[in-house]
């Protein structure tokens, strides 16, 4: 007897929703909200990435005033915004409804990191970065994920333990100075052709840097290679 009343209501728990659509013609409004919400989720479980961050949501400002499972996206972003207006769609084409839903949203990204603390014009070597996973909303301009990348820089302020180092926090010692001579490099057409030149302005590596060529005093526009050599640029290149 206990068996058959507990099939009773397993079937009776089913039946509901059947009943409801047959009673209102739709499903509640807790259970449209519920499956709009999962549909939301749904989308960053997928994995929502841009520019090597994935989001994770935090928190929906304000939903839209609407039921049931939508469509989402992000809009276009050039950085990582704390707080973004994801677009939600529902229908195709001309039919097409689209509703902007301001979010909270945290951008998780794999970065270089100093291991410990570290004073402002501290040249950095290998030993004193690590990779950490690290929150990079509102963060402005990029972060490193090969720590190699950094070896040499010297830090433009003091960073904590564990801090995320981002492009404006180092700066690269110049490799080239003003009036150092340099071996000139032209390749053209599979002609190779040295001359020795005199550096104009200082330079990175890789950098592009205007060097007088010694023999013909003309300024010809390179690129910094090493500390004796730069690749002169040649059409314009």
């Amino acid at each position: 007897m206990k068996m058959v009343c507990f099939f009773m209501r397993q079937g009776a728990r089913r039946a509901i929703p059947i009943l409801l659509l047959l009673l209102f013609g739709a499903l509640p409004a807790h259970a449209a909200a519920s499956a709009m919400q999962t549909s939301l989720h749904h989308f960053f479980k997928q994995g929502v990435v841009l520019a090597g961050a994935r989001a994770e949501l935090v928190k929906v400002l304000r939903w839209p005033e609407t039921r049931g499972a939508l469509r989402w996206r992000l809009p276009h972003l050039r950085s990582h915004p704390a707080r973004v207006s994801l677009i939600a769609e529902r229908g195709r084409g001309a039919n097409t409804r689209r509703w902007y839903v301001p979010v909270r949203l945290r951008w998780w990204a794999n970065a270089v990191a100093v291991r410990g603390d570290v004073a402002a014009h501290t040249l950095l070597m290998a030993s004193a970065l690590q990779h950490v996973r690290a929150n990079v909303a509102d963060r402005v301009g990029r972060w490193w994920t090969d720590a190699q990348e950094l070896v040499g820089t010297r830090t433009t302020r003091p960073l904590r333990a564990r801090q995320v180092i981002y492009e404006s926090y180092v700066r690269r010692p110049p490799l080239l100075a003003r009036g150092d001579r340099v071996t000139l490099i032209a390749s053209i057409g599979g002609v190779r052709v040295t001359a020795m030149g005199e550096v104009l302005k200082r330079a990175g590596r890789g950098d592009r840097v205007p060097v007088r060529n010694l023999s013909s005093k003309r300024v010809l526009q390179a690129i910094a290679v090493d500390k004796y050599t730069a690749r002169v640029l040649v059409g314009g290149g």
